[in-house]
């Protein structure tokens, strides 16, 4: 099985360009001696202006001066076409980002879906993380991995690589518990909290939906019993 692990760097949260994104194809074989990176690439990508330089220090002065736009895209195309599955740590912010670039003709992409899998939401590290929510440096510092720089996304993509060697002796085993769980559905919570108790909600890492007046979280049907087990509040499923 090939894993396309990937990540992006944007101009924004709410209004995101991607001005880098980095890959690398991932092989999980029968035995650890067929388990590891096989390729990757890194590119800077055009963008006209760069609010969040302040986080992930790209001056987008500088993303225009990548000669090898297209080479690298038509590379990272290759890889995607024979992946398995695509992985970000958190897909749910990478996957709509990558997919519009796959359609994308500036780049020659053909119409190409990946199937996705979070890293964060879908794998079982064995990593102590309260309310299916923690960072990607969190988990490689709990599995003893150095981490020298953060927010780019070729530095982000060799940490997460990092993490999958760590478990290459149960790899496979995680990797398919990771498909099942990406296959069960999408269901939205609602927290059935008061005003006062509000911050139970915060804590959660539930959300407030301004419009519906609710706290709300998104988590898989197969991790609900599991997961109400760890609150101090009633929720009710939307």
């Amino acid at each position: 099985m090939k894993l396309l692990i990937i990540d992006t760097e944007t101009t924004d949260i709410n209004d995101a360009k991607v001005c880098e994104i980095a890959a690398t194809l991932y092989q999980v074989g029968e035995n650890i001696r067929e388990t590891g990176a096989i390729c990757s690439v890194s590119a800077l990508l055009p963008v006209t202006e760069n609010p969040a330089e302040f986080v992930n220090g790209i001056a987008w002065e500088l993303t225009t001066k990548n000669p090898f736009v297209d080479e690298s895209m038509s590379l990272l195309k290759r890889m995607a076409a024979c992946a398995d599955y695509t992985v970000a740590f958190n897909a749910e912010f990478d996957a709509p980002l990558v997919d519009k670039l796959l359609i994308d003709d500036d780049f020659s992409w053909t119409n190409f879906t990946p199937d996705w899998l979070c890293a964060m939401k879908d794998f079982d590290w064995g990593y102590p993380a309260k309310n299916d929510s923690y960072k990607l440096t969190d988990l490689a510092l709990w599995m003893g991995i150095g981490v020298s720089t953060v927010h780019r996304a070729g530095d982000d993509v060799r940490l997460l690589v990092e993490c999958f060697n760590r478990r290459k002796q149960i790899l496979p085993e995680i990797v398919n518990q990771a498909i099942f769980v990406s296959n069960s559905p999408m269901i939205e919570l609602k927290a059935l909290v008061e005003y006062e108790t509000r911050s139970l909600a915060s804590n959660a890492r539930f959300h407030w939906d301004g419009d519906r007046k609710l706290w709300t979280k998104k988590i898989r049907e197969c991790r609900f019993n599991e997961f109400v087990k760890t609150l101090s509040f009633g929720v009710e499923i939307i």
